[in-house]
């Protein structure tokens, strides 16, 4: 039987410029640009599926919720070298949080010019989820 749902296509992030936040994900990421129009850009990875829809909105909003004890983002971007991804987007000029290692992973959040935290995650050979990741790691 072919499977009807195989995987999430695309991540909407509300932003109140769609120029300057198309721009600024682009020089972080390196991200390939499928349109752009005045209400939203779709961007991709480059030689990836998912996509990232910026959204345009009247004020900033929210790209978390509260579990009680701390924030959790609805997304995040998976990293393979933690600290060469947090060493280039500094380099690239963004603004970025501490790297925070547990056991299980590693990560740090990058603010877009909306104030958005990106989550970068890096999972490490202690984590549940770090053979099935490595599965779709492009090695070069």
């Amino acid at each position: 039987m072919e499977k009807n749902v195989s995987k999430v296509g695309c991540i909407f992030i509300p932003v109140t410029d769609v120029k300057r936040s198309t721009d600024w994900y682009m020089r972080m990421f390196d991200m390939e640009t499928i349109e752009i129009l005045d209400y939203r850009a779709g961007l991709a990875f480059p030689n990836r599926e998912t996509l990232v829809l910026l959204w345009k909105v009247a004020k900033p909003q929210t790209v978390e919720f509260d579990t009680g004890f701390n924030k959790m983002p609805y997304y995040n971007f998976n990293s393979y070298d933690i600290h060469d991804t947090y060493q280039q987007l500094k380099a690239k000029g963004a603004t970025v949080s501490e790297i925070h290692e547990m056991p299980e992973y590693r990560f740090f959040e990058a603010f877009d010019p909306d104030s958005n935290p990106v989550s970068i995650v890096e999972e490490t050979q202690e984590s549940p989820y770090f053979v099935h990741k490595q599965k779709y790691r492009k090695h070069t």
